[in-house]
């Protein structure tokens, strides 16, 4: 089956003006948050659709734990098929694993219990690290500390056994289990992939790679109710209670955007469900009002940016949806929202700060020897070209350059090849692809981003202090196993 492709409508025709569409992605820009895409659909049609530049509608992006709603998917309709219970026990599936001091909150732990983040730990987040060689057996070897099935933690490990139980009981990793049971009938492409885990398996805790048109199709099936594009693919039961608050997480919430309460690897929110991953990739459903807003985006590095997502909606585009009534075509508005987008939507958001200042003569071709420091910099040199910029300098892995813009992102690949590439724990062999801006944040202080924008996503910011004859380096990353060595400070002066 093709690939089904949206109604385009204007967002008047569905009840929201140009205009507070261009409020919304204003107010995501005026807190610098760093967006890929933003897409809007209303009563089946897509009524706006803007990407930053590496993203278009066709380029895969990692979704992260927005991840976790499709493993949810895949245990959902299994269960419709007859071959699993919500109400099984997890390690009934794993008689290998079992041994004698098994903890028996970890035995009586089910499949249900999973799939609301009820397991029986006490550590949160991710009970294993890229070094395990088997994640399957880190969930045996967790501490359980407190009985299942009542409390909320979130904790990826509980997706990495419905993973395994997918592969266990389908004998298929869980984005082949859905290729033609659920990607196809929803029109959304087939090639959908996932980096694998150390042990060679689907990482559908955090690592799913979809197009944005892909995760809107794939929240509208939910919206839906399991229906979708003339066929019920999800059975409907169980896509009903998958978005539903099924158990309290206000303890561990954040923001009063997270504290409505948890599904079945969905959150809710106060006008409805969502999904939701690392860095804003989000698909904001408002069932009441037949909406749904999807993002992706890098906000590791700053705080609160799916927070800002989600107010933002509340305060421009929800008081449209609440009175539901197509408005007059406003060819002005209409106007004012394309050309907004096409000056501002399509590059990444550049790093803050002057183009130039009166250290950049100064500063420029000269070569600064570095004090001893944590990460390995031995030499460091700038060269200034105009309204671009290189940062030259030498670390343990050699001499490396990274190429940037003043003003504007310069693409380019970062230098270090090490870092992961498909399956966690295998070097990808080349470069990450990166954007990279600067800016003259003070006259005496360079702030460099990188933006790491290939299969793993993540910022890097470093801010140089100059003074007289000297340089001071702090950098810190918002990435998630990669940018390890640019952390911490390092001196050095001028030879």
């Amino acid at each position: 089956m093709s690939r089904y492709e949206l109604p385009v409508c204007t967002p008047e025709s569905v009840g929201i003006p140009s205009s507070a569409v261009q409020r919304f992605l204003e107010k995501l820009e005026e807190k610098r948050l760093p967006m890929h895409s933003v897409l809007m659909q209303r009563h089946g049609k897509m009524l706006f659709e803007t990407y930053w530049k590496p993203y278009d509608q066709d380029r895969k992006h990692r979704m992260y734990s927005t991840s976790k709603s499709f493993v949810s998917t895949a245990i959902g309709m299994l269960a419709g098929e007859g071959k699993l219970s919500l109400d099984d026990k997890a390690v009934s599936f794993f008689p290998e694993y079992i041994t004698e001091d098994l903890s028996p909150y970890t035995a009586e732990t089910t499949v249900r219990d999973l799939l609301m983040m009820a397991q029986p730990f006490a550590r949160d987040a991710y009970a294993y690290s890229d070094q395990d060689p088997d994640w399957t057996l880190r969930f045996f070897q967790t501490k359980a500390d407190h009985k299942p099935g009542k409390l909320f933690l979130y904790n990826t490990l509980s997706t990495v056994m419905l993973c395994m139980i997918v592969k266990r009981v389908s004998g298929e990793e869980f984005t082949d289990y859905l290729r033609t049971r659920f990607f196809e009938p929803a029109g959304m492409n087939t090639d959908i992939w996932t980096i694998k885990s150390p042990c060679g398996h689907d990482w559908g805790g955090s690592a799913l790679h979809c197009t944005s048109r892909d995760l809107m199709k794939f929240a509208m099936v939910y919206m839906g109710e399991g229906f979708f594009n003339g066929k019920q693919i999800v059975p409907a039961g169980y896509a009903r209670d998958a978005v539903s608050p099924l158990i309290d997480n206000s303890m561990t919430a954040s923001n009063h955007t997270e504290e409505w309460g948890y599904g079945y690897k969905f959150w809710r929110h106060q006008y409805g469900w969502s999904c939701r991953g690392m860095g804003s990739q989000l698909a904001i459903a408002f069932p009441a009002y037949d909406f749904i807003l999807v993002t992706t985006a890098d906000t590791q590095a700053l705080s609160g940016g799916d927070r800002i997502i989600f107010e933002s909606a509340y305060e421009e585009l929800l008081p449209y949806l609440q009175k539901d009534a197509a408005l007059p075509e406003d060819a002005e508005a209409a106007a004012a929202l394309q050309a907004y987008t096409g000056k501002v939507c399509r590059e990444l958001i550049c790093t803050e700060g002057e183009k130039t200042s009166s250290f950049a003569d100064a500063v420029n071709g000269r070569t600064y020897r570095m004090d001893e420091n944590k990460m390995q910099l031995k030499w460091m040199r700038f060269r200034f070209e105009g309204d671009e910029g290189v940062w030259e300098y030498e670390n343990a892995t050699g001499v490396h350059a990274i190429r940037f813009g003043l003003g504007h992102q310069v693409e380019g690949v970062f230098p270090e090849t090490h870092y992961y590439g498909k399956k966690i724990g295998e070097p990808l062999g080349r470069g990450y692809e990166i954007h990279t801006s600067a800016g003259w944040i003070r006259d005496d202080n360079l702030k460099l981003t990188v933006y790491a924008t290939d299969y793993f996503i993540g910022t890097l910011r470093i801010n140089f202090a100059f003074d007289g004859d000297t340089v001071t380096a702090y950098a810190t990353k918002n990435a998630e196993w990669f940018f390890q060595e640019y952390q911490g400070f390092a001196t050095g002066t001028a030879q």
